[in-house]
């Protein structure tokens, strides 16, 4: 199992690395010394020219992959992992490594956690979800078909999830575990060092262009993206 974290301009600081053990970071090669320095045989060099925005770094993590080839992919500033309604987890790679197990025995493609803490939302009689998605920390097969769009600079994780699923018919993410991340208020992913680049203009013609694609999956409220509503029905 490899678990790929994509990064850049937080040496040092990408929290991920210190909770997850078996992860290797995925930074440019202009940054590969500062970063070996912070996480010493931890670093995957990629081409300056295959760095750029966080689609394209996702789709430099891909390419590391073999075809067929099913790997983690987390974002850097991870902070914990909480098993909702019995408290936090303390094994993340266990965890990692189990669904990572299940979804090779179920011949999954895309699959992840739940999206949500609120015990009140946690599906207790529905641990498991086909049809749902996930972001930030997620499992994804290199199926050479498949990319990251990378004109879209925001919501590129929702057409991932969206492409995998209308390709396989089913994804596997796991209601019963939550990972929270630094970077989740649209404000901090803008404004946080290596977060997601572009003015609200650029993100406006990204969420346009997703509307286009998916249409009516895409639930927009206020002019902001406000979930998906999945094209299949089920769990």
């Amino acid at each position: 199992m490899r678990v790929l974290v994509p990064s850049y301009g937080r040496a040092g600081l990408a929290t991920t690395m210190s909770l997850v053990d078996c992860a290797e970071i995925v930074v440019p090669h202009k940054q590969a010394k500062e970063y070996e320095q912070a996480y010493p045989g931890k670093v995957l060099v990629i081409p300056d020219c295959e760095d750029g925005n966080i689609s394209k770094k996702r789709n430099a993590c891909l390419n590391l992959l073999k075809e067929g080839e099913l790997a983690w992919m987390l974002d850097d500033d991870l902070l914990s992992v909480d098993w909702i309604k019995h408290g936090k987890v303390d094994d993340i790679d266990q965890i990692l490594e189990s669904h990572h197990y299940l979804m090779e025995s179920c011949d999954a493609n895309f699959g992840g956690f739940s999206l949500t803490a609120d015990p009140v939302k946690y599906f207790e009689y529905q641990p498991f979800s086909l049809t749902k998605p996930s972001y930030q920390a997620v499992c994804v097969r290199n199926i050479p078909t498949i990319r990251y769009d990378e004109e879209l600079t925001r919501h590129e994780d929702a057409d991932i999830f969206l492409q995998f699923l209308k390709h396989g018919g089913k994804v596997l993410r796991d209601n019963r575990y939550f990972f929270k991340f630094q970077c989740n208020a649209d404000v901090a992913k803008v404004k946080q060092k290596g977060g997601i680049v572009g003015n609200e203009d650029a993100h406006q013609k990204a969420l346009d262009k997703l509307v286009e694609r998916w249409g009516e999956c895409i639930k927009i409220k206020n002019g902001k993206m406000n979930g998906i509503k999945t094209p299949r029905s089920g769990p």
